[in-house]
């Protein structure tokens, strides 16, 4: 009475070796304590040695029928429900255990007349709520069903069953903080409800509380490791979501042993594989999910990059144009396709792609940056300027379209608005030697020689192998009448040219 049931169990024990013969009513009380501790195997064994030496005994087959429940053998629970009601019409219990066999099975009026019955003959039993609650639930009537979870908490506030399908009716109508106090009350009353845990688990993950979720989901397992399948998939989400790949890693790979025609989840443990680095696996698994589902495009997105980065771009672009079939208006993918035909050297193509991705994407700077390089080496100068102003319109810090835009003015010969250009891409962060060489060669133009010295000898300072920005900082030294120094830089440029 005082719920310590391992002592309850003890006492039990030594009350039947003391009075064996007439034990029916001490086996049916340790069955009873062995199920409030979830161990139900050893509460079956218990009720059966009830009914053996009682079998009349109505309530040992209802309380067996909700162990046998409890470990999934539900013909077996079926038929001791059928046994109680044969044996005592008046077994509230046994109608409310039948009732559940009944809505598992779909048979949702046999269902209502069992729950029906068990509430008439004990309203203040609240499984026949429960039982009613989880018949409207299944049928999504969530009104009904929440009205039935309500009273079974009523009358019974310390019945563990109602409050996690309670918690998950409040969860789907949005009320998180109501859903969370449910299945954590369904816990505190029963400490191995998995399903309270899983649900409470995937709220937290829901609520991006991944920690939280992680210690729902791992409890889960412990609780239960070899009936979790789903579980793990949700905890290595977690850790996925959580930047935890090498821990999501095996979680993927045990549901994937026990479900292995998930798609979604061979994706997800490519992703973790891939942003690990690991292509080999990566690439593995993006072909299983292909294979068994042939329409899942981000699947050839992904191993289209990782052919990308293993410069097999022929391959990448197949992939590529097999995501296209399948979703003609992602933009990120004509973009991808120009990079891999800008690899093939085969630049009419890749200016069809970078301007396609554009089209669908007119705030794709990426595209412009590509398209506006690939402009400059075609001598597109004009066009090459055009992309650099959108680009700098939509993100004024990119160092990089200030450089090419003085590129294609310098080669317009617009040299003042080079200069600013290069000037302004240096400002922004752009430390190679090439702007510091274009910007030193403006300067010549402008015969600004000093200036023009201080960039090529930076430009130097950065690529001492570059015979250009000697032989340029040799005809600045040279205007300034430096001719020693001129004629050292013209023959360093003529030994790195060998």
């Amino acid at each position: 009475a005082l719920k310590k049931h391992a002592e309850a169990i003890e006492d039990y024990t030594k009350a039947i070796e003391l009075d064996a013969d007439d034990a029916n009513s001490y086996y049916n009380n340790r069955g009873d304590a062995y199920s409030a501790l979830n161990k139900f195997a050893e509460a079956v064994e218990d009720y059966t040695n009830a009914i053996k030496l009682d079998p009349k005994d109505s309530s040992a087959y209802s309380n067996r029928g909700d162990a046998y429940f409890e470990l999934q053998k539900m013909p077996e629970a079926t038929a001791d429900f059928n046994k109680a009601i044969k044996l005592d019409a008046n077994n509230a219990k046994a109608y409310s255990g039948r009732g559940v066999m009944y809505g598992m099975e779909g048979k949702n009026p046999e269902a209502f007349a069992d729950f029906n019955k068990a509430i008439k003959l004990d309203p203040k039993d609240p499984r026949g709520y429960f039982g009613r609650g989880m018949v409207y639930f299944i049928q999504q009537k969530l009104p009904e069903a929440l009205t039935e979870f309500n009273k079974a908490v009523e009358v019974d506030p310390k019945y563990p069953r109602a409050y996690a399908p309670r918690g998950a009716l409040y969860n789907m109508q949005g009320k998180v903080s109501e859903a969370l106090a449910d299945f954590t009350k369904a816990i505190e009353l029963n400490p191995k409800d998995k399903r309270a845990y899983s649900d409470r688990g995937r709220v937290y993950a829901e609520l991006k509380k991944y920690p939280e979720a992680l210690a729902d989901f791992t409890k889960v397992i412990e609780l239960d490791p070899n009936n979790s399948v789903k579980v793990y998939k949700m905890r290595g989400d977690a850790y996925f979501n959580q930047g935890k790949y090498p821990q999501a890693i095996p979680d993927y790979t045990k549901y994937l042993e026990l479900d292995p025609k998930d798609a979604i989840t061979y994706f997800n443990r490519g992703n973790a594989y891939n942003i690990l680095k690991k292509n080999a696996e990566a690439f593995a698994d993006y072909t299983k999910v292909i294979e068994l589902d042939p329409k899942y495009g981000d699947a050839y997105i992904q191993r289209g990059i990782i052919y990308f980065k293993q410069n097999k771009h022929s391959e990448a672009i197949a992939d590529y144009t097999k995501a296209i079939e399948l979703d003609s208006k992602n933009s990120i993918i004509y973009y991808n396709i120009g990079q891999a035909y800008n690899k093939l050297e085969k630049k009419a193509e890749a200016l069809a792609n970078y301007t396609k991705t554009i089209e669908l994407n007119p705030k794709y700077v990426d595209a412009y940056v590509s398209r506006g390089l690939v402009y400059f080496e075609l001598g597109k100068n004009v066009e090459a300027i055009a992309d650099c102003n959108k680009i700098i319109e939509l993100d004024p810090t990119r160092a990089l379209a200030y450089g090419v835009r003085g590129d294609a003015h310098f080669a317009i010969k617009k040299v003042p608005e080079a200069l600013a250009d290069f000037t302004k891409a240096i400002e922004l962060g752009l430390e190679n030697a090439g702007v510091y060489s274009d910007r030193g060669a403006t300067y010549l133009e402008l015969k600004k020689y000093a200036e023009a010295i201080a960039d090529f000898t930076k430009a130097i300072e950065l690529d001492p192998k570059d015979a250009t920005n000697y032989d340029n900082r040799g005809k600045a030294f040279k205007a300034l009448g430096k001719t020693k120094e001129a004629e050292e830089d013209f023959a360093k440029a003529k030994a790195l040219e060998k």
